[in-house]
């Protein structure tokens, strides 16, 4: 019966050990909880804000959770960043001027531009066009080409484009354009074909050239007998798409000797480059880089006495030379340090004591982006900062996210409130006061199960041991039976 009653309890704790250790942790049980704003239910889109980073207890973010108010995990999953938009170019007229087909005219006017420009070379003023249109009057020279100032162009990339008057006949035709510095010797830049077509009913042109870093003239030449109606020239110039990334300054603290400084970098955090900052103008300063090395190669073991501490492991990154100097009254700064391997610190060794005070140094990183199932009831909590948290519920991104769509940029954006995070007993509080979760109910009923059966056991054991006491008894005192009615 001991044996019984002894394996009833051993059974019971273990399955409430079970329970309880199977049981997921809560929101409250990770160091920052930020909440989080969204338009409702269904997915959204979410950029991680610096906080996250710095609390993060994984490289790879593995202890980021969403709750929420039933303290429930939501299935997220990390998605690309948007490419990069480019902003709208922006037309430059370019002036222009018509040019004879006579060749004997049009290199005689070539020359007269060019003399003007020769005595005045410092100024460089050439005016050029723009000229009516020439065609109109029969009196008027033939056209053979025209010649563009593209002066405002200088060390400019982008695509030429030659509009063609609204009363312009069709053309079709391939023309070459060639450059100049002195409209004197020229050189070819770009050839390609010329089209204007109003023959399937709607107007169709073609008339864009690709040109990088066009001298200071251009003249626009063809070779057919037609003559395209050219009334305006303008640059289209090639922007390219550019994102500016957020900066975290990081800390930073000199040596000893002041020969070194150790930088602390969030491991998690996406950097991309370190930036050097001089706190003193014209002032420059060289150093070696070197990144913390935590999990290096294993070594073999030599026989002797090691050293009691850990050894720590040092990788070379490079070196860099960090000013901030005037030059024609500009500020100019060193060039950013690129470290492609994830590190937790940075060590820059200087060739001398550092005299002054130490350069802070940013890290420009890029932040990641989530999307979620955002299911009621809410409000939702963002917590990161657990260790050893394996990854939680996934979400198949390219399932539910369009084809055309793989960063989730059209999805509703849910915005992560970074200054008003939730202390860990105002957490705990809540998650009291909640509703608890079914695994709570079922550990509940287990114990419950258990005890009863325990008071069930106990009840059966009392009453065979009264049974066997009334037994013992009855062997003490035995019935003995009497002739003629005497009592007994």
């Amino acid at each position: 019966m001991r044996r019984a009653l002894l394996k009833t309890v051993l059974v019971a704790s273990t399955c409430a050990t079970s329970l309880a250790m199977a049981q997921a942790p809560g929101s409250a049980d990770y160091a920052l909880r930020l909440p989080v704003k969204t338009s409702g239910d269904g997915l959204h889109v979410l950029e991680l804000p610096e906080a996250v980073y710095r609390s993060a207890q994984a490289s790879n973010l593995a202890d980021l959770r969403i709750f929420n108010a039933l303290d429930q995990a939501l299935p997220l999953a990390f998605v690309p960043p948007p490419a990069p938009v480019a902003s709208a170019a922006i037309a430059m007229d370019l002036r222009m001027s018509r040019l004879p087909a006579e060749s004997e005219a049009r290199e005689s006017l070539l020359r007269a531009f060019a003399l003007r420009v020769e005595r005045d070379r410092e100024r460089a003023v050439v005016e050029i066009g723009p000229l009516p249109h020439a065609m109109a009057s029969a009196a008027a020279p033939a056209l053979g080409g025209y010649l563009i100032d593209a002066r405002p162009l200088k060390d400019l990339k982008g695509r030429l484009v030659l509009s063609f008057a609204s009363a312009a006949n069709d053309y079709a035709s391939r023309v070459e354009i060639a450059g100049s510095d002195d409209l004197v010797t020229w050189r070819p830049l770009v050839s390609g074909p010329l089209a204007r077509s109003r023959r399937l009913g709607e107007l169709i042109e073609r008339n864009e050239f690709a040109l990088d870093r066009p001298p200071a003239f251009m003249r626009v030449g063809w070779s057919s007998t037609d003559v395209p109606d050219i009334e305006r020239a303008h640059f289209l110039e090639d922007v390219a798409a550019s994102v500016t990334l957020p900066r975290a300054q990081l800390g930073a603290a000199l040596s000893a000797d002041r020969r070194s400084l150790y930088v602390e970098v969030p491991e998690a955090l996406p950097v991309t480059r370190f930036l050097i900052r001089v706190p003193e103008l014209n002032r420059v300063i060289t150093a070696q880089v070197y990144r913390h090395d935590a999990a290096p190669s294993p070594k073999v073991r030599r026989i002797g006495i090691g050293p009691r501490r850990t050894e720590e492991h040092w990788r070379p990154v490079g070196s860099v030379e960090a000013f901030r100097v005037l030059r024609d009254g500009v500020e100019i700064e060193g060039a950013p340090l690129l470290v492609s391997t994830r590190t937790d610190r940075l060590r820059f060794d200087f060739p001398a004591p550092l005299d002054g005070a130490a350069p802070s140094i940013e890290a420009e990183w890029r932040p990641g982006r989530l999307v979620f199932a955002a299911r009621a009831p809410g409000p939702y909590v963002l917590v990161v900062g657990r260790r050893d948290t394996p990854f939680g519920r996934g979400l198949d991104a390219r399932s539910v996210l369009a084809a055309d769509d793989p960063a989730g940029a059209r999805l509703p954006v849910a915005i992560v409130e970074a200054g008003s995070s939730i202390t860990a007993q105002q957490q705990r509080s809540q998650r009291i006061a909640s509703e608890a979760r079914w695994s709570r109910y079922l550990l509940w009923a287990v114990l419950t199960i258990a005890i009863a059966a325990l008071a069930w056991m106990a009840w059966r054991l009392s009453s065979q041991l009264r049974q066997e006491g009334m037994s013992t008894a009855d062997d003490r005192h035995p019935e003995v039976d009497v002739p003629n009615g005497e009592p007994k």
